[in-house]
């Protein structure tokens, strides 16, 4: 072989070598669809949910969920995932001796010992099966409701924030009652540690100092999610708008804070110079960022998934006038719609992009089969799920 041929291999050698170093590491990942799920919605529920979870009960998996009616009474619906005829209810009163004010959250520990959340009277009440009020727990030291000089957190169940149950103790999301990142703010209060036996609560959870110095990102963007791995007795922590995940363990002691997606993050996200609420800087600003709505813990495949929405398209943000702030952006072009895979040591796996027309994520969840997702659908009859299996 002549000097001109080695120098020939030698460079495609080199391209390939620097093509295979420059390329995702990622598995192939493919989800499989097994089956769909019709969860029938009468008269008196709504296809408007504000909170899932996955109970199971005898072996028998449900999808648990509240609606948006403002009903007395209203219900806690348990939807069974192999035989809808073996769902049922839970009845709660909203007034009356067993009456819980309103319904802001959930959790079902099991079938007689359900928390449910009054948010703005700052109260988790501990009902049964048949709706009555076995216990309440303040969730604020002080016994005023109103906004005082002392930082104080409002409790805040979401999908992407659920209730964390520790045995002794239960680890409520929540929200800073004012402004975000000001004087004590800056702290540990975005969880309520709450102790079943005494009553007593702490704040815990804080933001990072990451995440403060990157500045203020918006209040729709600054509501970490939460999720809980009982196998590795861990909590991750996942800002909206961060690469990182915060690992503590069960005494919230923060353990690590391993990146990633990193590539997913550099440089693609912009925070506002200061607080503003005004329409045609907030909202253009907020759509304009990706976000993390929810990281999950996989306990069957011993995987972590971080459900993605990326930003809204140029054209739609420049095409909306302040009217249609207020009206939401459901009549415009949808945006990215992704699930990040990473294992159980934080090393990523890959990325499955989700069909944006026809898939919500804001109710992703973890089954023994696989994972179930809403479908988009403007049938009133009825709730569309679908179940993947997850294939590497």
């Amino acid at each position: 072989m002549n000097l001109f041929s080695r120098s020939i291999c030698f460079f495609l050698l080199l391209s390939v070598l620097i093509g295979c170093s420059n390329s995702s590491d990622y598995r192939s990942l493919e989800l499989v669809s097994k089956r769909l799920i019709e969860i029938p919605i009468d008269a008196e529920t709504s296809t408007s949910w504000l909170f899932t979870q996955i109970y199971k009960q005898d072996g028998e998996e449900y999808l648990v969920y509240q609606d948006l009616l403002r009903t007395d009474p209203k219900s806690i619906h348990f939807a069974h995932l192999g035989d809808i005829s073996m769902s049922f209810e839970v009845p709660l009163s909203i007034e009356g001796p067993d009456g819980i004010g309103h319904l802001d959250g959930f959790y079902v520990r099991n079938l007689d010992s359900i928390f449910v959340l009054n948010r703005y009277a700052y109260e988790l009440n501990l009902v049964n099966s048949s709706g009555k009020v076995i216990d309440t727990y303040r969730l604020r030291k002080d016994e005023s409701n109103l906004v005082t000089s002392e930082p104080t957190t409002l409790p805040y169940i979401q999908n992407f924030a659920p209730v964390i149950n520790l045995g002794k103790t239960l680890i409520i999301p929540s929200v800073p009652d004012q402004v975000p990142f000001e004087s004590d703010y800056k702290g540990n209060l975005l969880t309520i540690e709450l102790d079943l036996k005494s009553k007593e609560i702490k704040y815990n959870l804080g933001f990072s100092d990451k995440y403060i110095e990157s500045g203020f990102w918006g209040l729709h963007l600054e509501d970490p999610s939460y999720t809980v791995n009982y196998k590795d007795s861990i909590i991750l922590q996942s800002f909206p708008i961060d690469d990182r995940v915060m690992v503590y363990d069960f005494d919230l002691r923060l353990v690590k804070s391993p990146s990633v997606f990193k590539n997913y993050y550099s440089n693609k996200f912009h925070s506002l110079p200061e607080f503003t609420m005004e329409p045609s800087i907030f909202y253009p600003h907020i759509y304009s960022n990706p976000r993390n709505n929810a990281i999950l813990y996989d306990k069957y495949r011993d995987l972590y998934y971080r459900v993605m929405t990326g930003p809204h398209p140029q054209e739609t943000i420049e095409s909306m006038d302040n009217s249609s702030w207020s009206q939401g952006i459901g009549n415009y072009e949808k945006p990215s719609r992704k699930i990040m895979v990473f294992d159980r040591n934080f090393e990523e796996i890959g990325v499955l992009e989700l069909d944006k027309n026809r898939y919500w994520i804001d109710f992703i969840r973890v089954v023994k089969e696989g994972i179930i997702i809403s479908l988009q659908t403007e049938n009133e009859d009825k709730k569309v799920f679908e179940i993947f299996e997850i294939k590497i």
